[in-house]
């Protein structure tokens, strides 16, 4: 799992369990990643001009990808328009060239190349990268939903996003998370587990990087008009004990309320010194504790119980369960309640 990594992970533990695409031809790698990606151009820079690519990915859309050519490369994509990108050296240095201003990327700093302008990259040998993408509407409606409004215009973002403070520290977690939860070989996450972990991720990726929204963002720290914390907090508190056996997600119980995420955050945060996501993991843990206080050992599982509560990954969630209830799942479910 990369969720217990310390520091970055090595190349070859990233996306391990999916297959790997090599080849020493800089035209394939081009169309191969032109295909995941976008359209670009890729000049080896080495003096033989060949690659040695190694990709992996989680597929089109939201996701996480590895991708390491294996010498010092040029690239010149076109805008990306469609979605969004944070590009994480593993180790090594790249930078990024756009609208005059240069960017050296590390390990503590990723970059975002824009969305509605040319750049380009040069990527130094032993510069493998944890890329991770977003469709455009996927982290505009994520935006709007934690900040409460929708921008006349498009999102905007900072170039880059310092990994070395907490909120960076943060997202990348969260980063993990999402990775371990597609990563498992033969399991395919729920859609409720996916959804959860991808919403972790774009709004810890909003809050770890400077925007057109986060540079108002003081305005959206007080409750909406007339609402104040306690009962903001009350009614949230009993949401979910009515709705824990339902697939929500922070910004469904947000949306329910009439209120944006970050508000919830802010409330949630001075009243109880809490969260939402925190809140509903432990509403989730509760339910689970229920399904399995209730299941027949003969016919249900522990892994089919955890997924049912969005739970992708069987060894945090034994975890996080034995934390919370002083025992394994295993042994809730082999001494299930009296009927």
């Amino acid at each position: 799992m990369l969720t217990q990594q310390p520091a970055m992970p090595s190349p070859g533990r990233v996306l391990d369990a999916l297959p790997t695409l090599q080849t020493p031809d800089p035209h394939e790698a081009q169309q191969r990643i032109s295909e995941l990606f976008c359209e670009h151009t890729l000049q080896p820079l080495s003096g033989r001009g060949n690659v040695k690519l190694n990709l992996r990915s989680s597929g089109a859309g939201f996701g996480v990808h590895l991708l390491d050519y294996g010498t010092a490369v040029r690239i010149d994509p076109g805008a990306l328009e469609t979605f969004y990108m944070v590009q994480v050296p593993l180790s090594g240095s790249a930078q990024m060239r756009s609208a005059g201003s240069t960017v050296e990327s590390t390990p503590n700093l990723a970059t975002i190349p824009p969305i509605d302008h040319d750049f380009s990259m040069t990527w130094q040998a032993g510069t493998p990268q944890l890329i991770v993408t977003a469709p455009r509407e996927l982290l505009n409606d994520a935006a709007a939903a934690l900040y409460g409004a929708r921008l006349e215009g498009p999102l905007k973002l900072a170039n880059s996003m310092d990994l070395s403070d907490q909120a960076g520290k943060s997202f990348m977690r969260s980063v993990f998370e999402y990775h371990d939860l597609v990563n498992s070989p033969g399991v395919a996450p729920t859609p409720y587990a996916r959804r959860l972990h991808e919403e972790m991720v774009l709004a810890r990726w909003l809050t770890a990087v400077k925007s057109n929204f986060s540079a108002s963002l003081a305005q959206w720290d007080a409750p909406a008009a007339g609402t104040k914390n306690s009962t903001l907090v009350s009614a949230f508190s009993k949401l979910l004990e009515i709705h824990s056996g339902e697939d929500l997600s922070v910004g469904d119980l947000a949306e329910a309320l009439g209120v944006s995420i970050r508000t919830l955050q802010v409330a949630l945060a001075r009243e109880l010194g809490s969260t939402p996501s925190r809140m509903l993991h432990e509403a989730r843990l509760r339910r689970a504790h229920a399904m399995l206080s209730e299941a027949d050992p003969g016919f249900d599982s522990v892994t089919s119980i955890a997924e049912r509560c969005g739970f992708g990954h069987l060894g945090r969630f034994a975890q996080a369960y034995k934390r919370h209830f002083g025992i394994a799942p295993s042994q809730t479910l082999r001494n299930p309640s009296p009927r």
